[in-house]
Order: structure tokens, then C-alpha cells, then sequence
């Protein structure tokens, strides 16, 4: 069995390093020859929450000419157009893509090789990428979940193999509900990623602001709104969790959950958005194709208001087109509804 991950930044070395570990005929491939040079000549290295230094096979993507059983697919949908040709041409005819993305992206994968060579893998954690070949574990280890299915929820002989191998680089599980489980992700990135580079800082740094956690929590009322409203079967961090526990209709009922989200988020404090990363580097962040964006268009299709939202996601594209300097004090641009 040949395995690929495309997209082998912070997430994907990580995976790629743990799989390979654990026997499995692994491949990272990505576009940063230096990483690839790094990950090559010194191993893959794993900080923070996990230290190893695991030996691992990496390459730029034209110079593979394997082709695979299962490719891991990890860059960004914004990566999409360049990166889906090659996907298909190193995938075995029998072969499945695993799209690790964030958002709901199973379908523009889906539309390049095929809505039957495509599994949706949910990673219920956080890496950071430091420098090439070394990236930061900022969840702790045995938190480190994988909620799987196939776009149509069957469980099927395939999918029960791909929970096997994704065992070897953490917790894996089959959910019965993609499309659920994608928006259960998606409410926690728009609540705490986004929020984080807001406050310019870490899901800490929001938990740790008076404002950024009640900006968080908005957030997360106006996405509960809208899964309600579309009636997905979101997937609880926890067995018997009610994500509907933490929404609220007054300033009163908001303030006693305060407490509650910092207490659930306190384990990931340590997670720095990906989003400062991209400002930093001069790539366009992801917050209207992945993010916060994927909230707005579907409150406008059920008829949920999304201020919050829309706030946040205009002040993070002013820092990305240099109108702001990520600052903490960005937060105070925030204008939070008043409920009382």
C-alpha cells in the first residue's frame, strides 16, 4: 500500500511522520523545496506536545511518479486549481483522495477525481509550521482526532481501512454525518481561528480577552442559528455533548456561558491560526473561502443573520490588504449586538 500526503506543512508532516513511524509506505509531497530538502536530508521533527524526529521520503510534486492507494489531502482550497491536476494523476485508478481540509470541501475535490474516489476526514487538532522539516504539535497528544466518513455516510470496507491507518497518527472514527461533522469543525475554526488573528494571538490569547471570547461566542450563537436552521447532526467533542448547551438569546444567558467556553477551549489554547501566518507571508488568508465566508452565504440561504461575522471577517481582510497592522486593539472594531 502506497500512501501520499500532498500538502505537507504543519498538519501534514506531522501526519506524514507518525504514519511513517508506524510502518506505512509514506510519501510527503508539497511545493517548498526547502522544506522538502529539510524533511529529506534531517527527518521530519515534531515539537511541543510531541518530540520525535522520524525519517520520512518527501518531494516536490513533479518530480513523484508513483502513483498511490490513498492520498491525504491537505492544502488549501485556495490551492485547489493548481494542485487537484496532480492529485489525479498520482492516484491509483481503485485509489481515494482523504481531503483533510477545513470548510465543506469534499465537492471541488469530488469534481476533479470523482464524488467515488473521495473521503472526508475532519482533524479535531492544531499544528503550527516552524521552520522546513519542523513543525509544532498545539493540541495535546491524545487529542489528536480524526472523524472520517464517506460522502454518503455508508461505512464501507475502504473507510474501515483508512480508520486503521489514520490509528497510526492518532484517534481515528467514523461519524455518520460528513456534512454534520464538517460544520461542527467549521463552528470552532469561525469561533476561535478567525477570532484569534483578531486579537493577533492564540485561541488563549481569545479566551484570555475579555471581548475576544464574547466575540467568539457570537460567533459560535450565529453558526448554531444556522446549523438549526439546516438541520445538520453535528458531531459533540465529547460523547453526550449538546452544542445547542452553549447557545444563548440574552446578554445575561451569554455571560453565564462565558466560563463554559473557556473551560472547552483551555486544552488548545496553545493553537496559533493559520490566518496570521498567511497575512505575514502575503498570501491571502482563507476567511471568505474557508471560513467565516462559508457562515455568511449559508445564513443568507436560511435567513440567519451573521454581523459578527461579517465584522470580523472585513477587519481580517483590511489586515490582509495592509489598511490594518495585526494588533490585539483590533478587536475593539468589533461592535457585539446588544441582547439585553
Amino acid at each position: 500500500m502506497k500512501i501520499a500526503v500532498y500538502g505537507a506543512g504543519s498538519m501534514g508532516t506531522i501526519m506524514g511522520a507518525l504514519l511513517a513511524k508506524a510502518g506505512y509506505d509514506v510519501t510527503l509531497i508539497d511545493i517548498n523545496k526547502e522544506h522538502v530538502d529539510a524533511l529529506n536530508e534531517k527527518g521530519a521533527t515534531i515539537i511541543g506536545y510531541l518530540e520525535l524526529t522520524q525519517p520520512v521520503k518527501a518531494a516536490l510534486p513533479d518530480e513523484v511518479t508513483d502513483t498511490f492507494d490513498y492520498i491525504i489531502y491537505q492544502t488549501k482550497p485556495t490551492q485547489n486549481e493548481s494542485s487537484l491536476p496532480n492529485v489525479a494523476r498520482l492516484l491509483k485508478t481503485d485509489g481515494v483522495v482523504i481531503v483533510g481540509q477545513n470548510g465543506m470541501p469534499e465537492e471541488a475535490v469530488a469534481e476533479v477525481v470523482g464524488q467515488d474516489r473521495v473521503v472526508g476526514c475532519i482533524i479535531g487538532w492544531g499544528a503550527t509550521w516552524m521552520e522546513p522539516g519542523v513543525s509544532k504539535l498545539t493540541s495535546p497528544a491524545e487529542l489528536m482526532d480524526y472523524h472520517l466518513a464517506e460522502i454518503d455516510n455508508q461505512v464501507t470496507d475502504r473507510l474501515q481501512e483508512i480508520v486503521a491507518i489514520f490509528n497510526g497518527a492518532g484517534n481515528a472514527h467514523i461519524i455518520d454525518d460528513l456534512q454534520g461533522g464538517r460544520f461542527s469543525k467549521l463552528i470552532v475554526n469561525c469561533s476561535f481561528s478567525t477570532t484569534g488573528a483578531v486579537v493577533n494571538g492564540t485561541f488563549g490569547d481569545v479566551i484570555d480577552s475579555p471581548k475576544g471570547i464574547r466575540c467568539a461566542a457570537h460567533i459560535y450563537n450565529e453558526a448554531m442559528a444556522i446549523a438549526n436552521a439546516a438541520g445538520y447532526k453535528l458531531v459533540p467533542p465529547v460523547e453526550g455533548f449538546d452544542f445547542n448547551v452553549l447557545t444563548f438569546k440574552t446578554n445575561e444567558e451569554m455571560e453565564e456561558l462565558i466560563p463554559v467556553f473557556q473551560f472547552m477551549v483551555a486544552e488548545h489554547r496553545a493553537i496559533h491560526t493559520q490566518i496570521l501566518f498567511d497575512i505575514a507571508a502575503g498570501r491571502y488568508p482563507e476567511v471568505f473561502t474557508t471560513y467565516n465566508g462559508v457562515l455568511m452565504r449559508l445564513g443568507k440561504t436560511y435567513g440567519i443573520p451573521t454581523p459578527v461575522n461579517e465584522q470580523v471577517a472585513a477587519t481580517i481582510h483590511k489586515m490582509a490588504i495592509g489598511e490594518l497592522q495585526p494588533d490585539s486593539a483590533n478587536i475593539d472594531l468589533i461592535e457585539l449586538p446588544d441582547l439585553s
